[in-house]
């Protein structure tokens, strides 16, 4: 069994010790860190599951030691608190493909929040077997195999892009969720940490790939972003 780990790097001790106790509740084992340096040596010595890190820190601001990390670790999930909404800082940490950007003072429901979109995505990454056994049929002709990452029409295989993949991949993780304009664009983009964010090129792909799937296969849901939407016939599970 596989211990959830989470450093947290602040250089307020009290705040720190205000929400060591809150973290506890989340995850198995939390380490602490005071500055940025510090962090990046607890970070290498423990490979933490989670990184919750302030922007300002002596030795090693926040967001430099993001980039640092993000630049052989695309895994790990990572949430930055920072006293200063500066709209630098945030477009400088939209780019680092965070799981959320908190202001300060920490709200707890916020941070509880941030912690179980955390806790979702490793799911994946740590145990991909367990999310990858689904067939789904997206009209009774139509079938998308998330274990081998393909798509099928008729019996022949659909061709799909790189990110028309990944695209499927990701929706298809959960049926009830919502996955935001950011959320996609963050994972199609996981192995180009210099792309921009664009919602448009969110917009576009999901238009292409409605020209070979059914197209009420992916929902747009107005202000909020896309939902999958497959039909589920158990018993042609053995045809494709």
């Amino acid at each position: 069994m596989k211990f959830l780990t989470l450093l947290y790097i602040e250089d307020d001790v009290d705040i720190q010790e205000i929400y060591r106790e809150f973290l506890n509740d989340y995850v198995d084992i939390v380490h602490l860190a005071n500055d940025g340096e510090a962090g990046y040596s607890m970070y290498l010595e423990y490979n933490p599951d989670i990184i919750l890190l302030d922007i300002n820190m002596p030795k090693l601001d926040g967001l430099s030691l993001a980039e640092k990390i993000r630049k052989t670790d695309k895994d790990v999930q990572i949430i930055i608190t920072t006293a200063y909404g500066e709209q630098e800082n945030l477009l400088r940490a939209i780019e680092l493909y965070l799981v959320k950007y908190i202001l300060k003072p920490i709200d707890f429901n916020e941070l509880k929040e941030a912690l179980k979109k955390a806790i979702n995505e490793l799911a994946i990454i740590v145990t991909p077997e367990e999310s990858k056994k689904e067939i789904f049929y997206l009209d009774e002709n139509t079938v998308w195999h998330r274990d081998t990452e393909k798509l099928y029409r008729y019996n022949s295989e659909v061709k799909l892009t790189k990110n028309e993949r990944r695209l499927l991949t990701l929706v298809s993780r959960d049926e009830n969720k919502v996955f935001t304009f950011f959320d996609i664009f963050n994972h199609i983009a996981q192995d180009d940490f210099d792309k921009e964010y664009d919602p448009n090129q969110v917009r576009a792909l999901v238009k292409l790939l409605r020209k070979k799937i059914p197209k009420e296969s992916i929902i747009n849901i107005y202000g909020e972003g896309y939902r999958f939407n497959p039909i589920r016939i158990e018993n042609c599970a053995n045809q494709y």
